[in-house]
C-alpha cells in the first residue's frame, strides 16, 4: 500500500455516575474498607468534595459516601474529609483549608492549606488526594498522574495527553497515518510511538516538554513496540530488518545509517511487544511454544521463561508494574479478550475486568494499584484486585488504538 505524505501537527454492576457525569463505576462494588466520609467543604460550589469523592471511589480502597454537613455523618465512618474554601479577591486565588480527622478517635491526621488559581483547580484537588490517599494507605497517589491514548477520529489518527481522570485533554500528535504503540520513560518527560509516515512503520520519541521528536528506529522491514530502559538512554524495540521479528536495543537518539541495534531476545519466529521493567527484567510475547505467550527474560538476553503457563493458548501485551512484582496482560479464552494481573511473587494470575470484552492495552498506574485499559472504545480504570471498575466517559474519540498510564506522578 502507498501512503500519502504525512500531515504532522505538534502541539509545545453498579452504574453510580458522579455530578459530573463523567466517573462511572460500572463493575464491582466500589466498597472497600474502612468507610471514608466527604462532607461537602464550607463555601464551595459541590465540584471539590465531589471531585474529592470519586478519586477515591476509584480506587476501590474505601468505601466512599459524600455527607451534606458534618453533623449528618454517620457514626459508622471511621474517618471523615472536611473543609473551608474561600476567595481572595486580592490574588484572585482560591484557598482550601482541609483536614482528615479518625472520626473514631476524633484525631486530627492531617490538615493543609491550600491556594491556587481557578484554572489549576483539579491539579491542586488530586494533589490533596495523593496527600490523604498516602496518609491514608502509606502508598503514594496517581491522582496527578498522566495518561496517553492513541485514538482515530474519521481519518486522522492523534495522541492525546490527559490527567488520569481524563481531564484537561491535550493533542499531542495529529496525523493522516496510523499511530500505535505508545511507551513513556519513567520521567515522564518522553513519550515513543510508531507512525506509518514513510509508508512502513518507524519507532519516533517524543520530548513532551520541548515539543521535539525524532525517529530511533527506521531499520530495513517493519520498526514497531517500543520500550524504554530504566534509563532512558536506550529502547527495546521489536524490528524484522533480519528473519522473522525479534526484539533489539536502540539507542534514544536519532536514527541515521549508521545507527545499531543490538540483538536482545531470539527465541520464536516472532518476538514483540517488550517491556523492560524497573530492575531490568524483560517481558515479551513470543510464538515459541506455538502460540502467543509471555516470556521473561533481562537485559543480558538470559534464556526466557515462560510466565503464562496453564492460561490457555494466547496471553499478550504484558507490562510491568512499576516496582517489578507484577505484570498485566490480554489474556484471551473462548473468544473473550479480558485484563489479566499476574503476581510474579504468588504466581497467582486474575481477571480485573469482570464485564470485558474486546479488551486492549492494559497498563499500571505509577502506584501499581490500579490498572487503565480499554475495551469496545471505552477507556476504564480497575483496582488490581477487580473489585471495582470505573469508565472514563470523557474519553470518548470513536476508536481507541493504545493507551498507556505514565509511570510518574
Amino acid at each position: 500500500m502507498k501512503f500519502k505524505k504525512l500531515s504532522v501537527i505538534l502541539i509545545a454492576s453498579i452504574g453510580f455516575v458522579y455530578a459530573d457525569q463523567n466517573i462511572e463505576i460500572v463493575g464491582g462494588q466500589s466498597s472497600g474498607s474502612p468507610k471514608l466520609a466527604v462532607v461537602n467543604f464550607t463555601n464551595e460550589d459541590g465540584s471539590i468534595s465531589d471531585e474529592i469523592t470519586n478519586d477515591l471511589k476509584i480506587t476501590g480502597d474505601f468505601n466512599v459516601v459524600n455527607y451534606v454537613s458534618t453533623g449528618s455523618v454517620d457514626t459508622s465512618a471511621q474517618y471523615v474529609i472536611s473543609g473551608t474554601v474561600a476567595n481572595d479577591p486580592t490574588s484572585g486565588q482560591t484557598q482550601v483549608k482541609y483536614q482528615l480527622t479518625n472520626n473514631l478517635t476524633k484525631e486530627v491526621l492531617l490538615s493543609q492549606n491550600v491556594a491556587f488559581n481557578a484554572k489549576l483547580q483539579r491539579k491542586a484537588i488530586h494533589t490533596i488526594d495523593n496527600n490523604i490517599y498516602q496518609k491514608l494507605t502509606n502508598t503514594p497517589g496517581a491522582f496527578t498522574s498522566k495518561i496517553a491514548l492513541t485514538v482515530k477520529q474519521g481519518t486522522k489518527y492523534s495522541i492525546i495527553l490527559a490527567d488520569f481522570d481524563g481531564y484537561n485533554q491535550k493533542t499531542l500528535i495529529s496525523a493522516s497515518h496510523p499511530i500505535t504503540s505508545l511507551a513513556w520513560d519513567k520521567t515522564g518527560q518522553y513519550l515513543s510511538y510508531v507512525t506509518y509516515e514513510t509508508g512502513k512503520p518507524v519507532v519516533y520519541v517524543q520530548n513532551i516538554t520541548q515539543g521535539t521528536r525524532y525517529p530511533v528506529a527506521n531499520f530495513n522491514g517493519s520498526n514497531s513496540s517500543p520500550s524504554f530502559a530504566p534509563n532512558s538512554q536506550k529502547l527495546a524495540v521489536t524490528l524484522s530488518k533480519d528473519y522473522g521479528s525479534h526484539i533489539y536495543l536502540v539507542n534514544n537518539q536519532r536514527y541515521t545509517s549508521a545507527s545499531s541495534a543490538i540483538p536482545l531476545i531470539n527465541f520464536g519466529t516472532i518476538d514483540t511487544e517488550a517491556d523492560i521493567g524497573s530492575t531490568g527484567k524483560v517481558i515479551f510475547t513470543s510464538d515459541h511454544d506455538g502460540g502467543p505467550q509471555i516470556f521473561m527474560s533481562d537485559l543480558n538476553g538470559s534464556s526466557p521463561i515462560r510466565l503464562t503457563n496453564g492460561l490457555g493458548n494466547y496471553n499478550t501485551t504484558p507490562r510491568f508494574s512499576n516496582d517489578g512484582s507484577k505484570i498485566t496482560f490480554i489474556n484471551r479464552n473462548n473468544g473473550v479478550l479480558q485484563t489479566y494481573v499476574l503476581d510474579l511473587v504468588t504466581q497467582s494470575a486474575y481477571p480485573v475486568n469482570s464485564k470485558a470484552n474486546h479488551d486492549i492495552a492494559p497498563s499500571f498506574a505509577p502506584n501499581d494499584k490500579l490498572v487503565l485499559f480499554s475495551s469496545d472504545n471505552n477507556i476504564y480504570i480497575s483496582n488490581i484486585t477487580g473489585t471495582t471498575q470505573t469508565k472514563l466517559n470523557n474519553l470518548n474519540f470513536g476508536e481507541i488504538i493504545d493507551q498507556r498510564w505514565a509511570r510518574n506522578n
